[in-house]
């Protein structure tokens, strides 16, 4: 990567919402490579809507998305893939009835046969646990186990966008340091981004390069954290 290479992703004056109603007013975000940046807001805060957004499932009313410099705000879903956005949405979403290789496989449709193997040993690589399960079903795995598995899957067409929607979500506190930790391995191995949206409760500050709040659809500056009661020790 060189010194005047775009950011991984820039998000300038973005409204989108529901039904032409917005949901975000201005957003303005960027994210560079090698990057760890946790996303915090309350229920009903507008983290999902722009999450979905990035991935192309909510439209856009104005303002422009980018990734690695290219405008993708018009670009359809699979288009935004095959240009290296991953997501792994809230609640994991994991196919109870399949395997865990088979879980994987669907996160990896728009790859070659071989390259698709490729990227199985390389989930086995970054999960451990996954490489000794690959033949058990989905839904026999723990909480924790699940959401490594929808990480996994989100990194088998090897984004340089990774978005990961509240992987916190009823883990012990254990498991949830073993997830960011591989995260943490994922950025300093790849040099990929990495969006987490969390609730304040959840975030994992050690873990994080950056930390941004969004309130009523809204990136908050941070002279203005206190007034969404996340105080001065999350903003950096």
């Amino acid at each position: 990567m060189t010194v005047d290479a775009p950011p991984v992703l820039k998000i300038d004056q973005l409204v989108a919402g529901y039904s032409g109603q917005a949901v975000l007013h201005g957003v303005d975000i960027e994210l560079i490579h090698g990057q760890i940046v946790s996303l915090l807001g309350a229920n009903g805060a507008g983290k999902s809507t722009l999450l979905k957004t990035i991935m192309g499932t909510v439209p856009v009313i104005s303002g422009r998305i980018f990734l690695l410099g290219h405008d993708v705000t018009k670009s359809a879903p699979h288009q935004r893939v095959a240009a290296g956005v991953g997501f792994s949405p809230e609640g994991r979403r994991v196919f109870a009835n399949l395997t865990v290789e088979e879980n994987l496989l669907i996160g990896a449709t728009s790859l070659g046969k071989s390259h698709r193997r490729d990227q199985l040993g390389s989930a086995g690589e970054l999960f451990p646990i996954l490489a000794k399960r690959m033949n058990q079903k989905a839904g026999t795995l723990s909480g924790g186990e699940q959401q490594m598995l929808a990480v996994a899957r989100a990194m088998m067409t090897k984004p340089k966008l990774l978005m990961v929607e509240e992987p916190s979500q009823g883990l012990a506190p254990v498991l949830v340091e073993r997830i960011y930790a591989t995260l943490r391995v994922l950025v300093e191995n790849t040099g990929i981004a990495v969006l987490v949206a969390e609730q304040f409760q959840q975030v994992n500050e050690e873990a994080s390069d950056r930390i941004l709040v969004i309130d009523k659809g809204e990136v908050i500056p941070d002279s203005e954290l206190a007034r969404v009661g996340a105080g001065t020790e999350v903003s950096r």
